[in-house]
């Protein structure tokens, strides 16, 4: 399971000097990707890769609970007004039913989930001053305390994370 990591930096050399520090370990056993950057209000900041809605959002979340929500929804159209006259038709109505509907719960789910922002996140970026920029950075969860410890020594400051398979959600 993969962990994002979110921290606040006080200015963009220290948080050059800590995606210096990241470099050498994305290939490494913590699997670090990004890092990637959000100044105030969650705008892109310059000279840094941006985040991408999945970091900032509940795009995924979204995405995952609307597939499952519609998946349900279809096989129970399917089973209401589907053919079932014969096996080979009862299995393509239920079939087509739970991956039709699924795929646009999919959709409503990650369009729904991309209006959502991280509330924590959210708030911490309202609140920057000029020179403040947030570090979203990816690892394996086995490794994120080596990685929130070398980035805390360069002056970097947690803010919130949380893990890409169905985290715990937290709406405030």
């Amino acid at each position: 399971m993969r962990t994002l990591l979110y921290l606040r930096f006080e200015n963009a050399a220290s948080a050059r000097n800590g995606w210096a520090k990241l470099l050498p370990l994305v290939h490494a056993t913590a699997h670090v990707t990004g890092p990637w950057f959000v100044g105030r209000g969650l705008r892109p900041v310059g000279k840094f890769p941006d985040a991408d809605a999945t970091h900032t959002t509940f795009r995924q979340e979204g995405s995952i609970a609307g597939y499952a929500i519609f998946a349900i929804l279809g096989l129970a159209l399917a089973g209401h007004y589907g053919d079932h006259s014969a096996p080979l038709s009862g299995l393509t109505t239920y079939g087509l039913g739970f991956v039709a509907f699924g795929v646009c719960g999919w959709l409503l789910g990650a369009l729904f989930g991309s209006m959502l922002p991280r509330q924590r996140l959210a708030r911490a970026a309202a609140l920057l001053s000029l020179d403040e920029i947030i570090m979203i950075v990816g690892c394996k969860s086995s490794e994120k305390e080596t990685i929130k410890t070398l980035l805390y020594e360069l002056g970097g400051v947690g803010i919130d994370e949380h893990g890409d398979f169905l985290p715990h959600l937290r709406w405030t």
